[in-house]
């Protein structure tokens, strides 16, 4: 699916809506989640997530050294780690560090949103969603609790991931989606659309998100 940003700011806008709301479902049952393609073909193949996925085990094990390296490692580059890494730190610093939690959270479904907005297949979406459920009871707690600190929170994170690279594999969000299970991946320009559409989505990324974080703030703010 190709994004036309020409005739399609009204489906942006919803899709980034939908995609960057970070807690309307805090207390809401989970649908199952989405997974990643078993048999990727082509250009799906050479997507190797293996890094990711060895990084998330290792910020997720019991503490020890290796733990504390994986925490100061992911720290010290976080440009280089797709959004399931970033997740992965946020769940492991929130017990004691919770604002710094938060933050990398904020910075990780940024990335995520807008890696899946850039990716043709609109299944693929559902990436989000499925590591969205990784997010442990601290975390969540936190952000539920701390909903005063959220939006300057969230302002920082988009002002980091403007001025930080991404480095990491930014197709690693096609893996969820439907194409990849059955695509033969010949044709490398299938997964992602068009470089020159990436800076509208980028911004209407931040906005929504930052819209989407003010809002549950001030409704909970209410309560």
């Amino acid at each position: 699916m190709r994004v036309r940003l020409a005739h399609g700011l009204p489906w942006l806008a919803a899709a980034c809506v939908a995609l960057a709301a970070p807690h309307a479902s805090l207390a809401q049952d989970k649908p199952p989640a989405a997974t990643l393609a078993a048999n990727p073909r082509g250009v799906y193949a050479a997507i190797d997530l293996r890094p990711t996925q060895e990084m998330v085990v290792r910020l997720g094990a019991a503490y020890g050294s290796d733990h504390r390296l994986a925490i100061r490692t992911v720290r010290g580059d976080a440009g280089a780690y797709a959004p399931p890494v970033l997740y992965a730190l946020a769940n492991t610093l929130a017990e004691d560090h919770a604002e710094e939690a938060i933050f990398w959270y904020q910075v990780g479904r940024i990335r995520a949103v807008y890696d899946s907005l850039r990716c043709r297949d609109a299944s693929a979406r559902a990436g989000v969603a499925a590591i969205g459920q990784s997010l442990n009871l601290e975390l969540r707690s936190s952000m539920f609790y701390r909903r005063e600190r959220l939006v300057a929170i969230a302002q920082k994170a988009i002002d980091w991931d403007t001025k930080n690279p991404r480095s990491y594999e930014q197709r690693w969000i096609a893996l969820y989606g439907k194409v990849a299970a059955t695509s033969a991946g010949t044709d490398a320009n299938e997964i992602m659309v068009p470089e020159s559409e990436w800076p509208a989505l980028l911004k209407h990324v931040h906005e929504t998100h930052l819209k989407s974080v003010a809002d549950f703030a001030a409704e909970k703010g209410a309560k």
